[in-house]
């Protein structure tokens, strides 16, 4: 028995031993996993603080080099950029026509990508890939032709004319997105709801697009960022009644200075809605993803 307990007592610290340096690994590459999220969090995010701060600035000290880490903050750029109606009203532009031009795109595109997934289309593919070719061609290539299509409907200036040009954009990425969402349904849900006496467009309605609702809030968000942030068409197709807000943001870049405090508080509040639109969004979107979507096998 005392041999047997020699035997043994070396093969069981060498265990211990094994274990331990398992335990060790693990726990380095934990550290080290953790490690490069927070750098990566920090890089992401920087960008952010340097405008929000530069934003709660006094003017003195908001373009100062080298900066000031530690600083009194103050809402005064936004009090400012309160009391500038022009703002205001490009604000109240941007969020009226992008909000526009998000519901409206959905109404076009979920729609026809339930089309093109269920019925048999000629030349399909051709169908999607012009649909596709319409996303492809940089904007500076268009801008110019809608410019001309826009005055000669009188549709220059006007938030009719920027929600169809916000449509415009938009329009090929929800078509394409949500045809991959409701190829992942199985027609058989449709099929069983017309056995219990539903029309098409009932099975659509109630069936389909309840299952297909994480793909309709993601691209609701990807359309309502890309229609917010454009910049190009605002500039060309506008001149005082339709001026979107990136458009009065880039005002305070001057030739010859820049209204530092001014430009990060513009940039600041452009960015409090999407925040707002994505934390209002995240909860039906988890709630579609909790329920789940049910994939073709």
């Amino acid at each position: 028995m005392g041999l047997m307990a020699t035997r043994d007592g070396p093969a069981e610290s060498a265990t211990g031993s094994q274990r331990l340096e398992k335990g060790t690994r693990e726990t380095l590459v934990k550290v080290a996993r953790h490690g490069v999220l927070l750098t990566w969090s920090f890089v992401v995010l920087f960008p952010l603080y340097w405008v929000v701060s530069m934003s709660l600035k006094p003017p003195g000290q908001a373009n100062s080099l080298p900066p000031d880490w530690v600083f009194l903050p103050t809402v005064y750029n936004y009090i400012q950029l309160a009391q500038r109606g022009e703002f205001v009203t490009a604000f109240a532009n941007s969020v009226i026509m992008v909000a526009a031009s998000v519901v409206l795109v959905l109404l076009i595109g979920v729609p026809a990508a339930y089309v093109l997934s269920r019925w048999d289309i000629p030349r399909e593919r051709d169908v999607l890939v012009w649909i596709l070719s319409s996303r492809m061609l940089p904007p500076i290539a268009v801008v110019i032709p809608f410019f001309v299509i826009f005055r000669a409907l009188n549709l220059f200036d006007t938030r009719i004319g920027m929600v169809i040009m916000y449509v415009s954009i938009n329009l090929s990425l929800v078509v394409w997105v949500m045809k991959a969402f409701f190829d992942g349904i199985p027609e058989t849900l449709e099929e069983a709801a017309r056995v219990d006496g539903a029309t098409r467009f009932q099975s659509f309605r109630k069936v389909i697009l309840p299952a297909a609702k994480p793909g309709i809030f993601s691209v609701a968000i990807i359309s309502f960022i890309f229609a917010w942030i454009e910049l190009l068409f605002g500039l060309v197709l506008t001149s005082f009644e339709a001026v979107p807000v990136t458009l009065y943001v880039y005002s305070f870049i001057g030739s010859r200075s820049i209204e530092w405090g001014m430009l990060a508080a513009a940039s600041t509040a452009m960015i409090v809605p999407v925040v707002i639109f994505l934390i209002a969004v995240n909860k039906y979107l988890a709630a579609g993803l909790s329920f789940g979507v049910v994939i073709k096998e």
